[in-house]
């Protein structure tokens, strides 16, 4: 297996001598020990630590970069897909964006700069293989497909935990430690066959289980393939290094595994933290339903009946087909109104759907931040540097009545809130939600696809 020093440059990477031990409460005890960052990351930039509501795993990196659990401005969540990306292009003896180290200087000091990610974003280069971009739900869609963005002749597909009406996922796999473990995905015919070179986008590696189950997954169905992972955070130790190392003997496959930090961690002591019962949310609001749907939404629906947009990578994306999503930006932050001055938007996307938020909030405003909601439970208190303070929990029909919560938007400087969803079947089972949003601040609902089936641009 390929290891960071071995596909990296010595200037890429700093030694880092961090150590921190987490206590939190009764619950946690964790040590944390980083070896090396990407040069301008420190530590304290890429994450936080909270408690998870899981038995199975009672701890979370809480990212302070992709815009799931924490509201972050884009531009940061954006700019770390170009790190990541320039991790490959640099494995691959290309040449990385010019911004790169800008980049990783702004995220690391956490102030935006808006005008540098778009200039960024003209970036390309073209994969010496024919190669598909595959980003882990759900916090890591956006992730992967702020990777994909910057190459051509290639294709983005992110693995769902939806079931889709009368599609046979390509491959499942299982994420043992997780809220929700069943993975799916929905690859066009050809796309994952034709496929020389794949490359996995994750927020985090912490043992290596899930990348193994996942190649090995991968492998069975569409033999023969070199692998590549990418990860913000890389929490492997030597056993579970070797294990990985194993699975290239064992299959006789190419895996290079390359993080933008890595470390290892001791659990001292975990426990499921007691969580007072938390009641969905309620309420009314008058808020009416705007629907910017330019996009033709595509033939699929779940058993809830909700509807899809290609854009979104589930079903498989392109690099042509990508280039639609900066024209589709400015159509809908077009349609979707003018800020007045002094206005700090927040975008809040819908469980996997997190690049198109991104992007609409780029193109927004430069002082706007985006959140998604999520199916994973964390514990909150309002406790100093713990990172959840508050949260809140409600069912969406769209989702299967699967528990989605949102953290912290009471706790955020923002004075417009923009709910993107890329579906509303029954309007009224969203009113809870909004009317949450509007105590503090006034909600723009908009819907990127129609309620009926067929309509399109």
């Amino acid at each position: 297996m390929k290891t960071l020093n071995q596909s990296m440059s010595s200037t890429t990477f700093e030694q880092v001598n961090y150590q921190n031990n987490y206590k939190l409460w009764d619950s946690l005890e964790l040590l944390v020990k980083v070896n090396r960052s990407f040069q301008g990351l420190p530590v304290e930039s890429l994450f936080s630590m909270a408690l998870r509501v899981n038995k199975k795993r009672q701890f979370l990196f809480v990212s302070k970069l992709i815009a799931k659990h924490l509201a972050v401005n884009p531009a940061v969540a954006l700019g770390t897909g170009t790190l990541l990306a320039s991790l490959l292009m640099e494995k691959e003896n290309l040449p990385a964006p010019p911004q790169t180290q800008k980049l990783a200087h702004m995220i690391g000091k956490g102030v935006p700069d808006p005008a540098l990610l778009k200039k960024a974003l003209e970036y390309r280069v073209a994969l010496p293989e024919k190669t598909v971009f595959i980003g882990m739900a759900e916090t890591a869609t956006g992730l992967g497909h702020s990777v994909f963005q910057h190459f051509e002749d290639a294709f983005y597909i992110h693995t769902t935990r939806e079931n889709i009406n009368e599609l046979v996922p390509s491959f499942v796999f299982e994420e043992e430690h997780s809220h929700a473990t069943s993975h799916r995905v929905y690859a066009p015919k050809g796309m994952l066959e034709d496929a020389e070179a794949i490359v996995l986008i994750d927020d985090e590696i912490s043992t290596g289980n899930t990348l193994i189950n996942l190649i090995k997954a991968l492998d069975d169905q569409f033999p023969g393939k070199k692998y590549t992972s990418l990860s913000i955070l890389d929490w492997r130790n030597e056993k579970q290094r070797q294990n990985v190392g194993q699975l290239e003997v064992d299959r006789n496959i190419s895996i290079a595994v390359l993080a933008l930090m890595d470390g290892e961690f001791e659990l001292r002591h975990g426990s499921s933290p007691e969580d007072g019962e938390l009641e969905n949310l309620s309420g009314t609001s008058g808020a009416q339903l705007e629907e910017i749907a330019f996009v033709k939404p595509l033939p699929h629906q779940s058993a809830t009946g909700h509807r899809y947009i290609p854009l979104t990578g589930r079903f498989g994306l392109s690099s042509t087909a990508h280039l639609e999503i900066a024209s589709w930006a400015k159509q809908a932050t077009a349609l979707a109104g003018e800020l007045t001055a002094n206005e700090k938007p927040l975008v809040i996307g819908i469980g996997e759907n997190m690049y198109l938020p991104l992007r609409f909030a780029l193109e927004l405003d430069s002082h706007a931040l985006v959140q998604t909601t999520t199916r994973s439970p964390i514990f909150a208190s309002d406790t100093k540097e713990y990172p959840i303070k508050e949260k809140v929990k409600f069912s969406l029909p769209d989702a299967d009545g699967v528990n989605q919560f949102l953290y912290n938007v009471h706790k955020l400087d923002i004075t417009t809130i923009y709910l993107l969803a890329e579906s509303v079947t029954l309007e009224q089972d969203w009113q809870p939600l909004i009317s949450y949003l509007e105590k503090k601040a006034p909600v723009k609902w908009i819907s990127l696809t129609n309620k009926k089936a067929g309509d399109g641009a």
